[in-house]
């Protein structure tokens, strides 16, 4: 990576935690449950929608609504037949807590739906 990538990747963090309230407001509007939040964690561009739907708790066609609905608000990308990516890698801590309560909550009742993150 040029030297010049690497420290735009570094303003772009900056920026990203700079204005993390403001982005996570946004995003709110669109995830407005825990299972969409848990969705929006899980994208990452490895997980295709029934993985996503699998460990955020939400059917696979609402997955699909919901991804079209992120597309359009321009957050994702999402190609025909490839794991939705965002453009913008940000999720609110809140949301992972998430996440991580399902995992221990899982390991708990001895369950395997477990993200890999």
């Amino acid at each position: 990576m040029s030297d010049e990538l690497a420290e735009l990747g570094k303003i772009s963090k900056i920026l990203v935690l700079a204005n993390a309230q403001a982005l996570e407001t946004e995003l709110s509007k669109y995830a407005t449950t825990d299972e969409r939040k848990k969705a929006w964690a899980l994208i990452d561009g490895s997980r295709l929608p029934d993985e996503i739907a699998k460990y955020s708790g939400m059917k696979l066609r609402t997955v699909y609504d919901f991804l079209k609905i992120l597309a359009n608000a321009d957050f994702i990308k999402n190609p025909h037949g490839k794991p939705p990516e965002k453009k913008l890698e940000f999720v609110p801590a809140s949301w992972l807590n998430l996440i991580k309560f399902e995992e221990t909550k899982e390991k708990e009742t001895g369950g395997t739906n477990e993200p890999d993150k």
